[in-house]
């Protein structure tokens, strides 16, 4: 089906079902688009896109970061209106991903001269944005039938791109007519992104029956030591060239990586998690690591009662789901020379919602299957608003952006209910979250509450702000420190704290303003 013989694909079952296997326990999330309600404009303003960065290179602990705290906080959303504009801006959104392009969409048929099917793409979408002030993150992605690498009867939209001169040289027309459409106002897109989850065989979406409809991409390959990653690498290169050619101000990021696992934790049984360093191997091979401007990765914490997959994640044992996944990338670039490395971004994060039907019942008597998500979940989902964004701050990353703002029935990971409108708790607390460290600066991990406790040190108006929490989830009672003016929980309700009292107890996260 992917131009592989079929005795080499027999061959590969076991190993295709150590990776569904794998993938379903530990997988992202199938965001599948909604329908596209129209949306009024808003008034158009001028955007100046603005790089940040905060903390150290290593991570917690570094050097207090000079600038303060803005650009990091970021959606994603399956459309765009005038609702979800209001919605991101109260969160004060910087990054706003979206698939803006579809190639297979806009150029079906190869002909000559190239004829493009703008109409395909939602352009009143990405002017809605682009008034708004948003950084959007368009993500390219679908190779066209005739330009797939996969032999199939039927279009595999995920394939990779065939690598002969004739297919390359219309993929860069194509590239080059797109960024001259869309870099100039009314759409101002400047950060551009190459395919969604490339790092996954085509076999695990056989196995799942998602061959064909498949939001991921399919670039990788288990037959081979890079998992398909240097294929990538020489078009990630090629899609960074060409898009710089046309617009010199662009920033180039990879597609959204799974990672599922680290292959230096697992030699043998994480061939997947070889697909970064081939990327960069093939980067390095094609001259392309300068087109390069940010890292692109993906973290989902699973919930089937609390929020211990998170540190406790099997494939990265040394930092979990996202600060070994960081940890790891970073040791990568390193590795291969990039000094200094790339910036990382997380172009998805968010919770979902696992735990079986078969399981103990909740208190709640609610499911994950439920249309309405348990009161349990979404109340650990508005917690991991704040586990993510605050570790991203104090870990240098320098944009993550939640998967997604707009309602998802897919394991309840949006932040909006079924009505489109009304904000889950998770959308109150990253409000409140907000609300306190924008403009804030990063001062230090504070290490003497660890391992017990998570808790960081920012500043703002002259009064230090602490950000703590307990990782298990559980009371632990700290001397109230010096200087205590008051604590308030993720929501911003204030929590009360008796005259004279010298401790309070620290379990969700908890915001202690000092003077």
């Amino acid at each position: 089906m992917n131009g592989k013989s079929k005795l080499k694909r027999k061959t590969k079952l076991a190993v295709s079902l150590v990776l569904l296997v794998s993938f379903l326990f530990t997988g992202s999330g199938f965001g599948s688009p909604l329908q596209d309600p129209d949306a009024p404009s808003v008034p158009y303003k001028i955007f100046l896109p603005y790089i940040f960065t905060s903390g150290g290179p290593t991570g917690g602990g570094g050097d207090p970061d000079p600038r303060p705290v803005r650009n990091i906080f970021g959606v994603e959303t399956s459309y765009i209106d005038s609702n979800l504009v209001s919605k991101a801006d109260g969160v004060n959104a910087n990054w706003w991903r979206y698939f803006a392009f579809s190639w297979k969409g806009i150029e079906p048929t190869d002909v000559s001269p190239s004829q493009y099917n703008w109409s395909a793409v939602y352009e009143h979408h990405l002017r809605d944005a682009a008034a708004g002030g948003f950084s959007i993150v368009a993500t390219v992605k679908f190779s066209p039938f005739w330009a797939q690498a996969m032999s199939d009867s039927q279009s595999v939209q995920c394939s990779p791109i065939k690598d002969d001169a004739a297919t390359i040289a219309d993929f860069q027309e194509f590239l080059t007519a797109l960024v001259n459409r869309y870099k100039e106002p009314p759409f101002n897109i400047k950060i551009w992104q190459f395919w969604n989850e490339p790092d996954l065989d085509p076999d695990v979406l056989v196995a799942i029956g998602q061959l064909y409809t498949s939001p991921f991409g399919c670039w990788g390959d288990d037959t081979d030591p890079y998992y398909g990653g240097e294929k990538y690498g020489k078009f990630l290169s090629i899609f960074g060239q060409t898009v710089k050619a046309a617009d010199p101000q662009a920033k180039i990021t990879n597609g959204g990586m799974l990672l599922d696992c680290n292959p230096e934790e697992n030699p043998t049984g994480c061939i997947m998690g070889k697909f970064f360093e081939g990327t960069l191997r093939g980067l390095i091979a094609n001259n392309g690591a300068q087109y390069l401007d940010y890292v692109s990765f993906h973290v989902y914490g699973h919930w089937y009662a609390n929020l211990n997959l998170d540190e406790n994640y099997g494939g990265f044992r040394d930092g979990g789901v996202m600060l070994g996944k960081a940890k790891f990338l970073r040791k990568k670039m390193a590795d291969y020379g990039i000094d200094p490395v790339k910036p990382l971004i997380m172009t998805e994060a968010g919770l979902m919602c696992k735990r079986p039907d078969t399981a103990l019942e909740l208190p709640s008597r609610k499911k994950c299957s439920d249309t309405v998500a348990p009161p349990e979940f979404e109340d650990d989902q508005a917690e991991y608003i704040v586990w993510i964004y605050v570790r991203a701050i104090a870990n240098d990353i320098s944009g993550v952006m939640w998967y997604m703002l707009n309602y998802q029935s897919y394991r309840h990971v949006g932040l909006m209910y079924g009505d489109f409108i009304t904000p889950k708790p998770a959308y109150l607390a990253y409000q409140y979250l907000v609300s306190q460290l924008y403009d804030a600066y990063y001062v230090r991990t504070l290490d003497e509450y660890f391992p017990t406790l998570r808790a960081y040190e920012f500043t703002k108006n002259g009064h230090p702000i602490w950000v703590m929490w307990a990782p298990d989830q559980t009371n632990h009672a700290i001397t109230l420190p010096a200087g205590f003016q008051n604590a308030y929980d993720k929501f911003g309700n204030q929590i009360s704290v008796a005259p004279g009292a010298t401790s309070i107890d620290i379990n969700g996260p908890t915001y202690l303003i000092l003077n």
